[in-house]
């Protein structure tokens, strides 16, 4: 049983997620079983988890430590052997610091917490992804195309995502749109705008190196820059030296090492394992 907490209205959450008796409230003319009730024995995904209200944190809070619900406008209890699953797209320590959400249900729900890195930091998870979406649209639009053309791929590599899964979704159905069978998907029928136009050379932004690059200095090509496309050094070496270097300047402590580098401490620990430098500190 999937419960979207954003989209419920505030004043019908309780009795969505744990059900109401018949005549507890205007319009209740009927008992009836909420979600928690109805995912009896299975699962239940609680999206933007963040969102409830403090009284429903209350109540979900006394379902997990007490496993049954009380229904609203009733009186008995009722047993449910349910698995919870909660996300959310912001920081729940962070909810907790600001009083906007409970501590000990937070504490309560981070039993075994899964963080998913964003797409710029996973992208060779894009082959599939692409494949994924291009076989999705391709039905639903009664055509083939033949793919991405080499310069789209070059440019998906490099882009950084901000909207990560969702857009690339967005990005690959507008390329079928625009793109007639047997015929390849181009740059320009991926975005509605071109990306490079929607970059103000003012604004500061997270380059492919993971790193903040002020608007001024992608604007003049910075001298950085050409330093090290004449020199022959690779994108993943220039990289992999960074995050040692970050590492080293941090005595090993990825989380500061990550606020240096102005990534996530879970986005540097996932490079830093798929680079195998992360073990090299370890044993050292």
């Amino acid at each position: 049983i999937a419960v979207n907490c954003a989209a419920i209205p505030e004043n019908l959450l309780e009795s969505e997620l744990f059900g109401h008796e018949k005549g507890a409230f205007t319009g209740a003319n009927q008992s009836r079983a909420g979600r928690f009730e109805r995912a009896d024995g299975g699962t239940i995904f609680l999206d933007e988890v963040v969102e409830l209200t403090p009284r429903a944190q209350a109540s979900l809070l006394r379902v997990l430590q007490e496993s049954e619900v009380e229904r609203v406008g009733g009186v008995n209890t009722r047993k449910v052997n349910v698995r919870v699953i909660a996300a959310t797209n912001e920081s729940l320590e962070q909810a907790v610091k600001d009083g906007k959400f409970r501590a000990d249900l937070f504490y309560r729900l981070n039993v075994f917490p899964v963080q998913i890195p964003p797409l710029r930091d996973r992208l060779d998870d894009l082959p599939l992804l692409v494949e994924h979406f291009l076989a999705k649209f391709h039905n639903d639009y009664s055509k083939r195309t033949l793919g991405l053309s080499d310069k789209s791929w070059r440019f998906i590599k490099n882009y950084s995502w901000p909207g990560n899964i969702r857009e690339l979704e967005n990005v690959i159905e507008r390329g079928v749109i625009l793109t007639d069978s047997n015929e390849s998907i181009s740059q320009d029928a991926l975005f509605a705008v071109s990306p490079e136009l929607m970059e103000s050379p003012n604004d500061d932004r997270l380059n492919d190196f993971g790193t903040i690059v002020h608007g001024s200095d992608i604007a003049s090509g910075g001298d950085w820059v050409s330093q090290i496309l004449t020199s022959g050094v690779s994108l993943e070496e220039v990289e992999n030296s960074l995050m040692r270097r970050a590492m080293d300047d941090a005595g090993q402590n990825v989380s500061e090492a990550a606020r240096r580098l102005g990534l996530t401490r879970p986005a540097l620990a996932y490079r830093l394992k798929k680079s195998g430098i992360l073990e090299d500190s370890e044993q050292q």
